[in-house]
């Protein structure tokens, strides 16, 4: 779920960075960790903005910023703060890279919509991604750390 909320946070790129003619879905994240869990790739191919979800190794993440025209991170397990404490050095040179925090209750929240045939609308308004089911509603208000 956090990963669709990445998705929805970041599709307004399609436009402003590909302007309109390119792909953002899914990667292979989860099955493959050279590949990210979402990512737009215009389409020349190049790979416009790579997302991972999660507390990665800084080392893969490095490899994404040589990869991609940018590379954002969401992070989002009730760890994540002393994650990023023991990462913030590691990752604070590549320009490219920007890490956001979803709130652990936000991120807990979405469970009870993860239904096999979801029907999900989302809107954003003021860098809050407002997602619902018909039943539920959540705000999720990222948190920029880099």
């Amino acid at each position: 779920m956090v990963r669709l909320c990445a998705l929805a946070l970041q599709a307004h790129q399609l436009q402003t960075v590909c302007g309109g003619d390119g792909t953002l879905a899914f990667g292979a994240g989860l099955s493959d960790p050279n590949e990210p869990d979402a990512w737009l790739r215009d389409y020349t191919g190049l790979t416009r903005l790579w997302i991972e979800v999660g507390q990665p190794e800084d080392k893969p993440l490095l490899k994404a910023c040589n990869k991609a025209d940018a590379v954002l991170l969401y992070c989002f397990n009730h760890a994540a703060e002393v994650w990023w404490r023991s990462m913030e050095a590691k990752l604070a040179r590549p320009q490219n890279l920007s890490v956001w925090r979803i709130p652990t209750v936000a991120a807990q929240a979405l469970i009870p919509m993860a239904q096999r045939n979801m029907q999900l609308q989302a809107t954003i308004q003021e860098g809050v991604l407002m997602l619902g089911d018909g039943t539920l509603n959540v705000d999720i208000e990222p948190i920029r750390w880099k």
